[in-house]
């Protein structure tokens, strides 16, 4: 259709006289209609009886959501005879639309966690609305019709993912689909089904003024809402390194709205896989299908980045971190772990039972402006107080990194220590305090890591592994480490070492107890970023649950009201407010 016809039709049907722009669109005609009041005039060149059924079901769920009182969805408009499709030919349609200026969501390069959840809190609004619309029996055979875009269907794209000329990433996307059929699929076959908007993709969020706008409800069909939720999150984490921690930034305002159930979430990261998998084969096909058209291939150079990250990220470690988004506890063995070990009688980590040592505890935190770093100042600290060893306290706000990872102006800095440091002379002899099996071990010998460090793992009575951390220890301690080594409680497992040897410490043991070692291996993190502390105590529980030390290792460090805020808006009822500006710091009175 000509600018010319459309002007035409605007002013016969609506009344509207405007200047038209042309909008890229993947299979209809779209003009914005630049008037008083801004408006999109789509316009179909060819229309069948079907595609006719998914036009009246679009208006039809666009008038439900404007009667739900949804304003963030664009709203049909009316014609002078109340018509909400007509027909400028006999195989033609059209059809008038609100529409939202403002800035796409693929054009922004960061988004802030508050605006992600923003999103979630909109696709569940949209979806939790969508429950109660009711489909006939034809409306539902077009929602389920054959669908490239459908993820029920997403077997058929095997059909033609030899259009992708990238081998490796045929072979990822072929895996990703292979795995969904054989996991996700019979389970989401079981799960209730509705309409969903099933196309949030980057391009189809509009933001401005902090609002968050939906359009193009062209892709609809007839779907479990974790489906569409899992579209939608797809594209928060495109442009990140780290594609996990945004959806679950999303997964959090989501669930805040329209709540996920565990069987949702337990297959929600294999969703998001296959609609990225989904995007990068029909990219493929629709680009041999239509080589000029650029529009379909708008998002590609992100998409393959991201669901290779997805492919690589380790499995248990991205369902812990949407667990702790919906306001669950990280590791769901946590609690089991933590009561074998409250029902257990470790033995002593170091000659003598704490009990019997006297005690100073060491303030590295940010509250503390004369930090004891060196092996000097802590020596005096202790002949000062008589102490026989230093205590460094769990889940303290550390002010001693450094490095980019560690730069406490970042939100993300890594300071939160998830250990506890246990101070005394090097060649100190440190005992396992339990039965275990030598599972990694290695000298990390840049400054300021462990140096020579050993992971033990263990069970639970009920077969449940985790894991003990010893850092900073003697480089003469390696040669009685063997991967696989039996070691009982109370054998040796090695000496503190001295500060050369320990890569710039004072002498210390490191001591952590990991409920997974979450796909890092060696490398697992000793100290947590401070916007994911709640995520890091569910998975690396307070030591002082082997150690007992009677007065406690946990530092209940103060947490960032912008993380203490996030985690309230899921564990929080919607209906209550949070009657202060800045959220207090409310800590248990009693417990190590």
């Amino acid at each position: 259709m000509q600018e010319v016809e459309a002007k035409n039709l605007l002013k016969k049907h609506w009344g509207v006289k405007a200047e038209l722009l042309s909008l890229p669109s993947e299979r209809d005609i779209n003009f914005k209609v630049c008037a008083d009041k801004n408006y999109v005039l789509k316009v179909y060149p060819k229309v069948d009886a079907a595609l006719k059924t998914k036009l009246n079901l679009q208006n039809k769920v666009l008038k439900f959501l404007e009667g739900e009182g949804l304003t963030s969805c664009p709203m049909v408009v009316s014609t002078k005879t109340k018509k909400l499709l007509v027909n400028p030919s006999k195989n033609s349609a059209a059809r008038l639309l609100s529409f939202y200026e403002g800035l796409a969501w693929g054009d922004r390069a960061e988004h802030s966690s508050e605006e992600i959840e923003r999103l979630g809190q909109l696709i569940a609004a949209v979806d939790k609305s969508l429950l109660n619309l009711k489909v006939s029996s034809v409306e539902k055979k077009s929602l389920n019709a054959p669908f490239i875009w459908n993820m029920l269907q997403a077997g058929q794209i095997l059909k033609w993912s030899e259009k992708i000329t990238d081998s490796k990433l045929r072979e990822l996307v072929e895996k990703t689909i292979k795995s969904f059929h054989l996991n996700s699929l019979p389970k989401l076959k079981k799960m209730p089904m509705q309409v969903i908007h099933n196309d949030g993709n980057d391009y189809n969020i509009i933001e401005k003024d902090e609002r968050v706008f939906l359009i193009d409800f062209g892709d609809m069909i007839y779907a479990p809402k974790i489906v569409g939720a899992a579209v939608a999150a797809a594209y928060v984490g495109l442009k990140s390194d780290d594609p996990v921690k945004q959806i679950s930034q999303f997964v959090r305002g989501y669930h805040s709205v329209n709540p996920i159930n565990l069987e949702e979430l337990e297959i929600f990261i294999e969703l998001v896989k296959v609609r990225l998998a989904s995007s990068v084969a029909n990219a493929a096909l629709q680009k041999a299908q239509n080589p000029e058209n650029n529009y379909l291939t708008i998002s590609q150079s992100d998409v393959p980045k991201c669901l290779a990250l997805l492919d690589q990220f380790d499995d248990n470690f991205a369902h812990y971190r949407l667990r702790n988004a919906i306001g669950l506890e990280a590791n769901p063995n946590a609690k089991l772990i933590r009561d074998y070990l409250l029902s257990s009688t470790p033995a002593n980590l170091l000659d003598k039972p704490f009990s019997q040592l006297k005690k100073v505890y060491i303030n590295w935190s940010f509250d503390n402006p004369e930090i004891a770093r060196s092996t000097k100042a802590i020596e005096e600290l202790m002949a000062k107080s008589g102490a026989e060893v230093s205590i460094g306290y769990y889940c303290e706000d550390r002010n001693v990194y450094q490095g980019e990872a560690f730069n406490p102006a970042s939100e993300s800095a890594r300071t939160f220590h998830l250990g506890v440091d246990i101070g005394m002379p090097a060649g100190t002899p440190i005992y396992a305090p339990l039965d275990g099996v030598i599972e990694l071990f290695n000298n990390n010998s840049t400054y300021l890591d462990y140096g020579p460090v050993v992971v033990l793992r263990h069970k639970t009575d009920q077969g449940i592994p985790f894991w003990t951390l010893y850092g900073h220890l003697s480089i003469d301690s390696i040669p009685d480490w063997k991967i696989g080594k039996e070691i009982k409680a109370g054998d040796l497992i090695g000496r503190m070492g001295k500060e050369e040897e320990n890569v710039g410490w004072p002498p210390h043991t490191h001591f952590q107890l990991l409920t997974d070692l979450c796909g890092m291996g060696i490398d697992i993190y000793g100290v947590a970023p401070r916007d994911e502390i709640a995520l890091w105590r569910g998975i690396s529980l307070n030591p002082n649950l082997i150690l007992g030390i009677e007065s406690g290792t946990d530092a209940h460090a103060k947490i960032a009201p912008a993380s203490i805020k996030s985690d309230r808006r899921v564990v929080i009822s919607q209906n209550l407010s949070l009657n202060f500006k800045n959220p207090i710091n409310i800590l248990s009175g009693s417990g190590a």
